[in-house]
This record gives C-alpha cells, structure tokens and sequence, in this order.
C-alpha cells in the first residue's frame, strides 16, 4: 500500500515522542511504510496546509491548552476530514462526545503498546478501500495499484497477472503474497491459481464469476458451494451495510 500517512496532536512533547515510538514499532513489525505528522495544538493542527493534514488516521489528545482537541476534531469534520480519529488523553469524560466527530477509538492514558496496536487494526481493516493500493514490482518499477481498480489477479508460472478496469500489469510476487499484502474482505480465492475482486463480479454463471469487464474466471471445482456461499453471504452483507 501507499505510505500510511499518521497524525499525532499532543501539546506534550514526550507524550508525541512516546506514541511516535509505538506507532514506528508497530509499522515495523507489519512492514508498512509509515509517515508521521506532528502537531505541539489543536490551533496547530487546523493551521495546517491541506498537504500536512493528509493523514488517513489521527491520534488526538484532548485536554491541551486553548483549542481542546474535541473541539479541533469538530471542526476537522466541517473541514471535511474523514481520518480516522483516535483520541489519546487522561480522562473518560468526553467518551461520550467522541461519538459526536465518529472517533475511531478513545484510548485513556497510560496507555500500552498493545491499545495503540488494538486501536491501529481496526483502523487500518476500515480504511476506504479506493485510499488502499498495492505496491507492486514490474517492469523495472514500484507501481502503486488502486485495490478499487483491480478486478482479478491470476498467476502463472512465476509470474502474476493484475487485471485492472484499465490494464493488465505482470508481476513478479507469488499470489499467495498479493492476497496477503491486499488483505481485504472484498477479494475472495476463488481458485489456487485466481484472486477475484468481489466487487467487480456481474454474476455467477456454472463454475465461473463473469466480471463486469467480461472476463470469465473459473471457480474450483472442489470449493464451488463453499466459494458460491462466500459470495453470497459478502453481496447481503453489502447490502446490509450500506449507509
């Protein structure tokens, strides 16, 4: 995926030192390119220029000098920032407000490695999948492919063949390291040798998906109900969880 882009608003330095740390660790173990933004207030924070506020997820403390942090995350939502907010502070008493700017988690200091690792999962499975891309080598280069745009992926030999709304990109990586490096409940293994995009499928037909690009890939014979009723049970939960 593109660098996680990860904010961090405390007016304590050795607060944002120490969650810095915790969020380079956990970036590390995962393997996943991170960037931090730094903030010393909430003023800080909203006087930023829309390039520093490019942050996917934000940790923000709430009891800080002048702008409280709850009032900067109001008035990020009427900016129309969709980030991920994580509050980090001392005190349950805004629990209940943190639902009002649809905070993703309210952790009370001190909090552990662990909270901050908790907090940063459920973030990361909930991120849009049109912010999610996967970086792959090819043709002598890193590309960065939208998760939205790829219908199906299907391997041969040693190579795997990305099929996008818009163009087929090979690569070198195995697919059982593109399933994992895509890690999303929107693509389905429908077969040893294919990795479809659910959201791409037009319909069922026999033993293959057709694909919204015409395409036909192939469902293993041995998995056919198993995979039909993955798919199923992913369109009604679709359906169900739509706004």
């Amino acid at each position: 995926m593109n660098d996680l882009v990860i904010g961090i608003c405390d007016d304590l330095e050795e607060e944002r030192l120490a969650l810095s740390r915790m969020v380079r660790s956990y970036a590390q173990e995962r393997g996943m390119p991170v960037r931090l933004r730094l903030f010393s207030s909430g003023t800080e924070l909203l006087e930023a220029s829309p390039r520093q506020r490019d942050f996917q997820i934000l940790f923000l403390d709430i009891f800080m000098p002048g702008l409280s942090g709850m009032d900067a995350a109001r008035q990020l939502r009427r900016d129309g920032v969709n980030a991920a907010i994580i509050f980090a502070t001392t005190s349950l008493d805004h629990g209940l407000d943190s639902f009002e700017v649809q905070a993703a988690d309210y952790l009370v200091k001190p909090f552990q490695k662990q909270d901050v690792a908790q907090a940063l999962d459920w973030c990361l499975a909930h991120l849009p999948e049109p912010l999610r891309c996967l970086s792959v080598y090819s043709e002598g280069e890193t590309q960065e492919i939208p998760l939205a745009s790829i219908c199906y992926i299907e391997v041969l030999g040693h190579q795997s063949h990305i099929y996008t709304t818009r163009q087929e990109i090979t690569a070198r990586q195995g697919l059982d390291a593109l399933e994992a490096a895509i890690s999303s409940q929107d693509f389905l293994r429908c077969h040893r040798s294919f990795l479809v995009n659910m959201n791409h499928i037009q319909k069922i037909e026999g033993s293959d998906f057709r694909m919204t690009t015409g395409a036909r890939v192939p469902i293993s014979t041995s998995n056919l109900a198993r995979i039909r009723n993955a798919f199923i049970d992913w369109t009604y939960y679709k359906a169900w969880s739509k706004p």
